[in-house]
């Protein structure tokens, strides 16, 4: 059982290709963990049309019962589940399974895809339904990632087709649905169920990215882009834009200068009153936040913004359509929410300002 991790958060499969000149034998692969440090990579040989006979001999029974049944290596490199309530062995053979989670379900491979089995041993097919299986094609999917954590868990399944889409599976069985939030409503009748393949895992916090980064999703069951998000910001005053952020500090930096230059003769011995001119117009950060646009994005971006692009730019966007705090500050941006009654946190590591809409929204008669 040396291909199976102990800990596994994804599978990936693939399409099989022969590897004999008379097209007899099929290798597919599977990718445990994609994209992480315990990523893991195995390769299953299979006949051309059928599987080999089915074996009763276990060759490694060394894993522990979790949640009712064990996982068991056969004879023919295949795994399967031995029921702890009794000590049988059940007749389903997989490329690659997991333990059973809390929630009742394991993750199989079979025939290069992957899915979602529960303890009746249906699998979700492809056609998004719990399937008996029989000795019929596994229909599964080309990914399948474990649940997410938090009040409202979700499973990324990425499912095989035009465009690979992304639907999310939740614990009692379905396809998670998700409704339009605009800032002020939920709008049940602009829902989606399906993303396309560049969207995310939900992390910890319950939050994902869907359709390359324009849709942020609420693992309660919301979606607002981020389009929306800034736009909600701005209204409410959360959310200023770069031209007028460089605009005032360079209005209060030419008021400053005239003042300065209107009543002190020598800069030297009148330091106490430019200092007390710097804090009235508020221009104490105007260099600072001039070298951190041009450290962060470079002399062309702040020419750009600042001599050229007069479309209301939004600070969000040159955060690759996050709110960063290069150009916020975080915590105060989060106060000003939670006296909305507005729940969010603050992503420290990323440096990125989440926004959780669902305790703020009314219902739409």
């Amino acid at each position: 059982m040396d291909n199976i991790p102990k800990k596994i958060i994804s599978i990936t499969g693939s399409g099989h290709y022969f590897v004999d000149s008379r097209r007899q034998t099929r290798r597919f692969s599977y990718y445990l963990n994609e994209g992480t440090v315990e990523e893991k990579h195995f390769s299953v040989l299979l006949p051309r049309y059928n599987r080999k006979e089915k074996t009763t001999d276990i060759i490694d029974d060394s894993r522990n019962f979790i949640n009712g049944f064990k996982v068991v290596e056969t004879a023919n490199k295949e795994y399967a589940y031995v029921r702890e309530e009794d000590n049988t062995l059940l007749p389903f053979r997989y490329d690659i399974a997991t333990d059973f989670n809390e929630y009742g379900y394991a993750m199989v491979g079979k025939d290069g895809k992957v899915s979602w089995i529960d303890k009746s041993f249906r699998y979700l097919n492809s056609e998004y339904e719990m399937f008996k299986e029989d000795s019929t094609e596994f229909n599964g999917f080309l990914s399948v990632s474990n649940f997410s954590k938090g009040a409202n868990p979700l499973s990324k399944l990425c499912n095989i087709g035009y465009n690979n889409e992304v639907r999310y599976f939740t614990t009692d069985g379905k396809i998670k649905e998700f409704s339009l939030y605009d800032g002020e409503i939920i709008r049940d009748g602009d829902s989606i169920k399906k993303f396309s393949y560049c969207s995310t895992d939900f992390n910890d916090k319950g939050y994902a990215t869907a359709n390359e980064g324009d849709i942020i999703l609420l693992s309660s069951g919301y979606y607002l882009s981020v389009k929306d998000l800034i736009r909600i910001c701005e209204e409410k005053g959360f959310l200023d834009t770069i031209n007028n952020v460089i605009e005032r500090q360079e209005q209060a930096y030419v008021k400053f200068s005239k003042d300065v230059e209107k009543n002190t003769m020598n800069l030297s011995e009148n330091i106490s009153k430019i200092n007390k001119l710097e804090s009235e117009y508020n221009i104490l950060g105007v260099e600072s936040i001039r070298d951190r646009i041009i450290s962060q994005y470079g002399k062309d971006v702040y020419r750009r913004i600042y001599q050229e692009n007069k479309n209301d730019r939004t600070l969000a966007t040159l955060g690759n359509y996050f709110i960063t705090s290069d150009v916020i500050d975080l915590e105060l941006f989060q106060s000003l929410l939670s006296k909305q009654g507005i729940p969010s946190y603050i992503d420290y590591e990323q440096n990125i300002f989440h926004y959780n809409a669902i305790n703020h929204v009314k219902k739409k008669k």
